[in-house]
């Protein structure tokens, strides 16, 4: 077989922000690989996780073959979560695969088992066709070698659809999604004909200065950020600062996209936390009440591209027979979440695909 040059790397991969050089391969990261450093260690390891991130490219190869490193997260016990890949052939998904091989890490950072994973898929129908292969939601992986058929042609196929950047909690994230191609960020990008960034982090969305820079970085066509929940834990922020915060992320993400369409989506139902505060902090009630007068306030001083979504309009109390541990949607509340998302919000995705014909910045 032939092998792609590791220096190519980066041309055939998308959904990343980073990338990480390791002896043993390349890393894609969703933070900035040159400040990872300035992120706390939890934070570091969601956003290594690839959700959303996908290799991309043009070959008429029978074969593809894909020698790694992964680390597959859990938080109760190792195969919480499936580390799944979803390989699309010419739009078409084949069904889901998993890696033979590869360690579990845990809340800890310890790793258990052994790194070394492979993924061959050596059956790929004949002629020339496009691949898209989506790598776990919740795993690390370091790519060592990507090889095809000897004599193989093969192109990288940039993704040039509209670009909708997320940035939110693990629900955004999709931990409990049925696979990396069925995140609700993932479903809306598909029902738009869109790419979506996933920069959900979970546990890890703080309203924090480090993601706003982060996402104002973004080629963007829409921003959606989901905010929230990861601070009501602990009363992480109170009235004032958590004000305070959303305001200096939106003056943050309007330095770099004075016109792009960005929405707000407050919580979704988590019946612990609805009426409940945590050490003097807000509940969820009250954080939609919060977010909806930022967004006016905005909205009243001239801003015309902010718009704000509860996220009761995602996933309700009705839904909560697919909230299976209270907090993470499953699969098919991941799927539902997309499509209303996708109703919901007609009006910014329709802009955002207008700007993109108009080349507004």
């Amino acid at each position: 077989m032939q092998t792609i040059p590791r220096d190519r790397f980066q041309e055939l991969l998308a959904g990343h922000i980073g990338l990480i050089e390791h002896a043993d391969g390349v890393q894609p990261v969703r933070l900035s690989s040159s400040e990872i450093h300035l992120y706390d260690g939890f934070n570091q390891l969601a956003a290594s996780m690839t959700a959303g991130v996908r290799l991309r490219l043009v070959t008429n190869s029978r074969r593809l073959r894909i020698v790694m490193t992964q680390r597959q997260a859990f938080l109760s016990e190792p195969g919480q979560w499936r580390a799944y890949y979803d390989l699309y052939v010419n739009g078409r998904l084949l069904p889901h695969v998993t890696a033979t091989g590869g360690a579990y890490i845990g809340p800890t950072g310890v790793v258990q088992g052994d790194l070394q994973a492979l993924l061959d898929f050596d059956d790929l129908p004949e002629g020339e066709k496009q691949i898209e292969l989506w790598l776990p939601s919740t795993a690390m992986v370091v790519i060592s070698s990507i090889a095809l058929d000897d004599g193989a042609r093969w192109l990288p196929w940039p993704d040039e659809r509209v670009r909708i950047v997320f940035h939110g909690s693990s629900i955004t994230h999709g931990i409990e999604a049925g696979s990396p191609s069925a995140t609700w960020p993932a479903v809306v990008a598909r029902l738009n004909e869109a790419q979506a960034i996933n920069l959900g982090w979970a546990g890890s969305c703080l309203i924090s200065g480090l993601a706003a820079r982060l996402v104002r970085d973004q080629a963007a066509d829409l921003i959606v950020l989901e905010l929230g929940i990861n601070v009501h834990q602990d009363g992480l922020l109170k009235e004032r600062t958590f004000l305070s915060s959303v305001h200096s992320m939106l003056s943050i993400i309007r330095e770099r996209h004075p016109k792009t369409p960005v929405i707000v989506v407050s919580p979704i139902f988590c019946e612990s936390a609805e009426n409940i505060a945590q050490s003097g902090g807000l509940t969820l009630e009250r954080m939609r009440e919060l977010l909806r007068q930022v967004v006016e306030v905005w909205a009243t001083s001239g801003d015309e591209n902010i718009s704000y979504l509860s996220g009761l309009e995602l996933f309700s109390g009705d839904d909560k027979i697919d909230l299976p541990d209270g907090l993470h949607p499953n699969a098919d509340g991941n799927m539902r979440m997309g499509g209303r998302f996708h109703k919901a919000a007609v009006l910014a995705l329709n802009q955002a695909r207008l700007n993109r014909q108009r080349q507004v910045p």
